[in-house]
This record gives C-alpha cells, sequence and structure tokens, in this order.
C-alpha cells in the first residue's frame, strides 16, 4: 500500500476509535472513606493524600456518616475504607472475651448497617441487598471491633467464625476483606508506594498474616491472637488514580431508591376540565405500591376532596369529579398518608 494511503488509513481508525470511545458511558467509580468521631484524623489523613495523588475521593466523616450515605457510597465504589465501630445485637455478646454471635454491623451516625448472610440490610428491620461496589475491590476496615475477632481490647472466643460473618457482607459483593487494629492504615499506604497486590502489601505491614483457618469452606486468615484479618484473594489490587471517576450521586440514589429504601412516588400527569368535570390521572413513579390517600383539586376556598386507591408501582388511575370552576390546583396524597420518594412535586395546576 502506498504510503500516503497507510497514513490515511491509520488516521480513519484513530478517528474511529476516538469516535467509539466518546459515546461509551464512563462509569462511576471512587474510593469511599468512613471516619466516626472517634478516627476522623486518621481517615480524613487517608483521603488528602489519596485526593493529592489523583483519586476521586467520597468522603463521610462524623454526623455525615449516615447509614444512607455509607450505602450509597458503595454504589460502584473502587474501594472502601472505613475507619469506625462495629455493632452487634444485644444478647449476642456478653463481653469479657466471650462467644461472639451474628449478625454484625458497620456503625453510622445515626444506626447500623448489618451483615445478614452475605448480604446487608439497613437498621433494625428492611430489605436485604447485595453491596453495590464492584467485585474484587479491597475493603479495608480501620479498629472495627469484632472485625479482627477483638473487643475493646478482648479477644473473642471464637475469632475465626467471627470474622468470617463479619466479612460476609463484603465477600457476598465479591470484595477482598482486610481488617486490622493497628493504627496508621499501614496496608492502604504500601499500596500507594507500590505494593502490587494483598499479597504483596502483606509482606510488607509490620504484622504479616501467615496463618489460616477454613470455617465453612473458606479459608479466613489470622495469626494466632493476631490483630488483622483477611478474607478474600491475595492477588487482589487496590485500584489506581486513572480508574477513579467522580461519584454519581444521581445513579446512587436511584439505586437506594429501588434496592434498599423503595418507596413509592405520587404524581399528576394530567389534569383538565372538561364541561363541568375535572379528569385527573395520578400515576406512582416511585419503586413500590402506594396505600391509599386523597387527592385535593380546589380554588380559592373551594375543593373536592377525591378518594385515591394504592397504586403499584409504574401504575396510573383517572379520576373523574364535579369541579365548576375552570382553573385551580391539584395536589396528591393531600393528606399526607404516604411516605414517598419526593414528597415536593405532587401538585399541578390546570
Amino acid at each position: 500500500m502506498h504510503k500516503t494511503g497507510k497514513k490515511l488509513l491509520k488516521l480513519t481508525l484513530i478517528a474511529f476509535l476516538v469516535g467509539i470511545f466518546a459515546f461509551l458511558p464512563a462509569s462511576e467509580a471512587h474510593i469511599l472513606i468512613i471516619g466516626d468521631s472517634n478516627n476522623y484524623n486518621e481517615a480524613s489523613t487517608i483521603g488528602k493524600i489519596l485526593k493529592s495523588k489523583g483519586y476521586n475521593v467520597l468522603e463521610l466523616y462524623k454526623e455525615n456518616a449516615t447509614t444512607k450515605k455509607i450505602i450509597k457510597g458503595m454504589y460502584k465504589a473502587d474501594a472502601v475504607i472505613y475507619a469506625g465501630h462495629g455493632g452487634y445485637q444485644s444478647g449476642n455478646y456478653d463481653g469479657n472475651g466471650g462467644t461472639a454471635k451474628a449478625p454484625f454491623a458497620l456503625v453510622g451516625s445515626d444506626g447500623f448497617i448489618w451483615a445478614i448472610n452475605g448480604q446487608m440490610r439497613e437498621g433494625w428491620t428492611g430489605k436485604l441487598f447485595t453491596a453495590p461496589f464492584k467485585k474484587g475491590i479491597p475493603v479495608i476496615l480501620l479498629h472495627t471491633c469484632f472485625s479482627t475477632g477483638w473487643v475493646n481490647g478482648d479477644e473473642v472466643a471464637n475469632p475465626t467464625e467471627t470474622i468470617y460473618n463479619f466479612a460476609k457482607m463484603f465477600n457476598g459483593a465479591g470484595a477482598n476483606y482486610y481488617a486490622t487494629g493497628w493504627n496508621g492504615a499501614e496496608i492502604v499506604y504500601d499500596f500507594l508506594k507500590g505494593a502490587t497486590s494483598f499479597s504483596d502489601a502483606n509482606s510488607k505491614n509490620y504484622e504479616k498474616i501467615t496463618k489460616y483457618t477454613t470455617y465453612n469452606g473458606v479459608q479466613v486468615w489470622r495469626n494466632s491472637h493476631g490483630m488483622c484479618a483477611f478474607v478474600g484473594n491475595w492477588s487482589g489490587k487496590f485500584p489506581t488514580a486513572a480508574q477513579t471517576t467522580a461519584y454519581n450521586n444521581t445513579a446512587a440514589e436511584k439505586w437506594y431508591n429501588t434496592a434498599v429504601n423503595p418507596k413509592p412516588d405520587l404524581i399528576i400527569t394530567k389534569a383538565y376540565k372538561s364541561g363541568n368535570y375535572l379528569y385527573v390521572t395520578v400515576k406512582n413513579q416511585g419503586t413500590s405500591s402506594s396505600g391509599a390517600c386523597y387527592t385535593r383539586a380546589w380554588y380559592g376556598s373551594y375543593y373536592k376532596n377525591i378518594y385515591t386507591y394504592g397504586l403499584k408501582s409504574g401504575a396510573y388511575k383517572t379520576y373523574k369529579v364535579y369541579f365548576k370552576y375552570m382553573h385551580g390546583t391539584v395536589k396528591s396524597d393531600y393528606n399526607k398518608k404516604i411516605l414517598e420518594i419526593n414528597e415536593n412535586n405532587n401538585g399541578k395546576s390546570f
């Protein structure tokens, strides 16, 4: 082929590939860092260092680290670093190094995120869901009770079982679980200094984990009376800064309202007069069924209440009511009986 022809073909191919990648959607990816009041300095220091190296970081500290924000922050995360408390149900641990029974929990500023058989649950009741981060990511817990088999200086009587049950909420989504009771988040800094895998980072740590016990077919790595624990694939890596993008709160909110806390969302899609009658269409655009409520149409002091039947997600129903004015306002769930995703989109003028 002529040199000019080869050059033209090369430029055409480059333009074609650029065009493809220009239209590929960017995947959400970020490092989620959670730190409570006791661990704020350590967690925020990690955040500053990661950001200085070009990482996209979502930071949730102190009272801002609510259970909802933590769960949403997990959406499409490339790594999770949690510096906070581990929780347990009353009666499942008597302290003083006794037996610890599942379930265990991450503690947010306003509640608990429970580990339930490889899934999660927000609060004491609610829908089970699988953690929404990417498979193979590192989840690193710092100073979290039960996560390494220790609670406030006491080693539990069944550390292997305890670590296994705590790790399941992350392993169930394909994550690599590493927990440590040592200060300094050493393993994070090992990765940032060039460690190529968990195995490589472990070899550089102050406490190198060298032993494991098989529990329910899973290798739970922990030294005798050790302060570190690992459950996962030792070949797992920490993401590079180039692999991370900004956190997408809108996408995370949409996922949360579907997978974790589904709610109805009533809106008025149509409201119009025909003769002496007003026709009102109410739709549930939310992610769960709604109960019955009232829709009110009014003009000045004049009003009509319309009994509104419950609607499944995506369903709608049109109502007909006598209304003597040509114009007015109509609002679904006027009596505020329905807890909705959005309480501010119920009204419409006609």
